[in-house]
C-alpha cells in the first residue's frame, strides 16, 4: 500500500516536529542562550505587558535632627512596556507529481518531505536571526548610489559593503527612511550583483524612483512593521523609528530617561578597537543599574570585530581563553565573558547583553498549522499540497539599561 496524505501527515507532525524545535532553538547565539537561561516566556493575548521597577523609595536612609519630623512615607515606582506579538510563518509545497511518484515507496515520500523541511528550516533560521540582529525594519540593504540605468549600489547602513540579499533573485519593498513608512517601490524583483566601487551591486526590475535617496532600504515583500525587534534597537539610547511606535515598547527615551541602554562610542567616529573602551560598558553597566559585571553573560559581535579583538591581545600580549559554548559555538573571552562572532551581527560594534533582561515572549511556539486535522492542504488553483510552520512572538526587553554597546570599532 502506498503513502497517502493521512500518512504524510502523521510523518511531518511526529518526525520532523521536534527537530523543527531544536533546530531554530539552537539555531543562533542569541536564540540559544535565551532558551539555556530559561529567557522565553510563554504568554497570552495580542500585546505582552510587562512591569517595570523604573523608581526607588525616597523615603529611606534620610536623616533627620533630634526631635525633627519624620520624612514623609515613600514608595517604589512602577511603569509597563507592552511589546507587540508578532507572527512568523514558514511555507512548504509538494507538488502532485512529487506526490504520484513516490506514493508507493514511504521513505521516497519521507525524502521529498525531508528536502522541503530543510530548506524551510534553513531559510527560517536565517531569517529569525537576521531579525534578532536587526531593528524592526528588517533591512536587507541600504542605498547608496545609482551605478546606472536599474542597477545601485548598496550596502549595510554604516559604510560596510555587505546586505542580507541571497544570490538570485529576492522580492522586496523599498522603504523612504524618511517617514520609515512611504514604499517607493513594492513587490519589486532585485537581483545580487558583484561587490562594486561604492557597495554591493543590485539590479531592480523596475526603473529607479526619482524620490530615492540614500539610506533608503529594502525588506522583504510585504512584511514591513510585522517583522521582529532585534539587538539594535534594543541595546540603544534612542527610539525605534518603527511605524506605529511610541518608543521601544511604549516608551519614549524623552519622557523615561533611564529606559535607555548603555552606549560608548559612535558610528559616526570610528576608532580602533582598545581595551579600556570595553571596559567603559562594563563600568556603565555596573554604575548605573541594579546588575553588576558578572551578570554581563555574552558579548556578540562580527567576525571582524572579534578578529580585531584577537589581533589587540596579540599586540598587546595579552592572553586570551577560547572556549566552547552549548550548540557548539567557538568564543574568545576577555575577563571570563565569552566573545562570540555572528555572521548576520551588525558590524562596527559588541553588543554587551546581560540576558536575564532580555525575553522571548510567545503566544504559540513553533508548530505545524493543523486546527482543520490536516498538516497538509491543497494549495488553491495548483496541483500541490502545502504545509505552514507559524510562530508567534517577539523579543522583548524587562531592563534596558542593563545592556551596553561599543559602537563604531574598525574592522
Amino acid at each position: 500500500m502506498g503513502m497517502d496524505l493521512t500518512q504524510a501527515d502523521k510523518v511531518l507532525k511526529i518526525f520532523y516536529l521536534p527537530p523543527v524545535r531544536e533546530m531554530l532553538n539552537s539555531a543562533t547565539i542569541l536564540l540559544s542562550r535565551l532558551e539555556k537561561d530559561s529567557s522565553t516566556q510563554d504568554v497570552s493575548g495580542k500585546t505582552f505587558t510587562v512591569p517595570l521597577h523604573i523608581g526607588q523609595n525616597e523615603a529611606a536612609g534620610v536623616g533627620r535632627a533630634e526631635g525633627g519630623t519624620l520624612p514623609t512615607a515613600g514608595a517604589q515606582s512602577y511603569g509597563e512596556a507592552k511589546v507587540p506579538n508578532k507572527y512568523l510563518y514558514g511555507s512548504i509545497e509538494i507538488s502532485g507529481p512529487v506526490i504520484a511518484a513516490t506514493r508507493n515507496s514511504a521513505g521516497a515520500f519521507i525524502k521529498a518531505i525531508e528536502s522541503e523541511m530543510k530548506g524551510c528550516m534553513k531559510n527560517t533560521k536565517r531569517a529569525i536571526n537576521r531579525q534578532l540582529h536587526g531593528d524592526g525594519h528588517d533591512a536587507l540593504g541600504f542605498y547608496v548610489s545609482t551605478k546606472a540605468g536599474r542597477t545601485v549600489y548598496m550596502d549595510d547602513g554604516n559604510g560596510n559593503f555587505f546586505t542580507h540579499l541571497t544570490p538570485g533573485t529576492t522580492t522586496v519593498d523599498l522603504i523612504d527612511a524618511s517617514d520609515n513608512s512611504t514604499e517607493l517601490l513594492s513587490d519589486e524583483k532585485v537581483t545580487l550583483g558583484p561587490e562594486g566601487t561604492s557597495g554591493i551591486e543590485v539590479t531592480f526590475t523596475s526603473a529607479i524612483p526619482g524620490t530615492i535617496a540614500a539610506g533608503d532600504y529594502i525588506g522583504p515583500a510585504n512584511t514591513h512593521g510585522c517583522q521582529r525587534m532585534g539587538l539594535s534597537v534594543i541595546v540603544s539610547a534612542a527610539d525605534p523609528g518603527i511605524l506605529g511606535a511610541a518608543g521601544l515598547h511604549g516608551l519614549p527615551v524623552a519622557t523615561n530617561p533611564w529606559w535607555a541602554a548603555q552606549v560608548v562610542g559612535s558610528d559616526a567616529s570610528k576608532v580602533d578597537l582598545s581595551i579600556p573602551n570595553m571596559q567603559k560598558v562594563f563600568s556603565k553597566i555596573a554604575s548605573s543599574t541594579d546588575y553588576s559585571e558578572a551578570d554581563i553573560k555574552l558579548i556578540l559581535t562580527s567576525y571582524g570585530v572579534r578578529d580585531k579583538y584577537v589581533e589587540l591581545c596579540s599586540n598587546e600580549r595579552r592572553f586570551y581563553n577560547t572556549m566552547t559554548l552549548d550548540g557548539g559555538f567557538e568564543a574568545v573571552d576577555y575577563n571570563g565573558k565569552p566573545i562570540v562572532p555572528d555572521a548576520q551581527c551588525k558590524k562596527n560594534r559588541m553588543y554587551f547583553l546581560v540576558l536575564d533582561s532580555l525575553k522571548l515572549f510567545r503566544s504559540a511556539d513553533f508548530s505545524w498549522m493543523d486546527r482543520d486535522g490536516a498538516i497538509l492542504a491543497r494549495v488553491p488553483n495548483k496541483d500541490a499540497y502545502g504545509a505552514t510552520l507559524f510562530h508567534y512572538g517577539d523579543l522583548g526587553c524587562v531592563c534596558r539599561n542593563a545592556n551596553g554597546v561599543l559602537l563604531g570599532i574598525n574592522e
